[in-house]
């Protein structure tokens, strides 16, 4: 009698395309994300758009930090006072480091140690959706390249958030997405700060670097792009309700 052995489904080999420049696959991830990959199965360049990212989020970082990074943290600081956890003292001596040019590089080098460290855990989330989850191999090597490659589509929303914080003078309460919608409060509670996370994470803007995250994802992992789009798209949405979860427990009680 014949016999049959069960073969593990693996994605498709993915499509070789011709290899782009730095220069070339940054308008590529704006124009034409789906034919943005071509060249990263066997060229790593993820040290373009991380080294991209770095440098936009440090300048924006110190553009922002006397206009509303400062006045943000100081009214929180008065809040503590009002509620007997902070003397005057104490946050006049802090006030006065951050706006020292000290407080601004320690502002500024946090921004630009911190992204590195997100896109590392972003890509071994990645790495375990599609590797483990679907059962395709891929390496996190390519895992990498695509969430620092996708990252430059986060740019249009950082510009915006920027605009509106200068002219707000604070980041308090600044939305790019649907958190537009939640009522304005000087002081919002637990619920709100969460809620508005979950809403500008669902915003056109917010969704934008996802879908490209997965067309990047099918293409250098040969993986059907239905199948990437159903895990990515949970990973995301698993961060986001974190990331909207963290928000209400440092959100101070309103």
């Amino acid at each position: 009698m014949e016999t049959t052995h069960a073969v593990p489904v693996t994605g498709a080999s993915p499509t070789h395309a011709p290899s782009l420049s730095v220069w070339e696959r940054t308008a590529a991830i704006f124009a034409r994300p789906a034919h943005a990959w071509g060249g990263l199965e066997t060229r790593a360049q993820w040290w373009f758009p991380l080294l991209v990212m770095m440098v936009v989020g440090a300048v924006i970082t110190a553009a922002l930090h006397d206009r509303a990074i400062v006045p943000m943290v100081v009214d929180q600081w008065e809040t503590q006072i009002d509620a007997g956890k902070m003397t005057a003292a104490q946050m006049e001596q802090m006030e006065s480091f951050m706006r020292s040019p000290a407080g601004v590089v320690v502002t500024t080098v946090q921004q630009v140690i911190v992204w590195p460290i997100i896109m590392l855990l972003l890509a071994l989330l990645l790495w375990f959706g599609i590797g483990f989850v679907l059962g395709t191999r891929v390496r996190y090597r390519h895992a990498f390249e695509v969430v620092c490659w996708s990252s430059l589509a986060l740019i249009p929303s950082q510009i915006l958030t920027t605009v509106l914080a200068w002219s707000r003078e604070t980041l308090q309460g600044v939305h790019v997405g649907f958190g537009i919608l939640l009522p304005e409060s000087d002081s919002p509670g637990k619920l709100q700060g969460a809620l508005g996370i979950l809403l500008d994470g669902l915003g056109p803007l917010s969704l934008w670097p996802v879908v490209v995250a997965i067309l990047g994802a099918a293409a250098l992992s040969g993986a059907p792009r239905k199948s990437v789009a159903w895990v990515v798209g949970g990973l995301y949405i698993a961060v986001l309700v974190f990331a909207a979860a963290l928000a209400a427990m440092f959100t101070p009680m309103a």
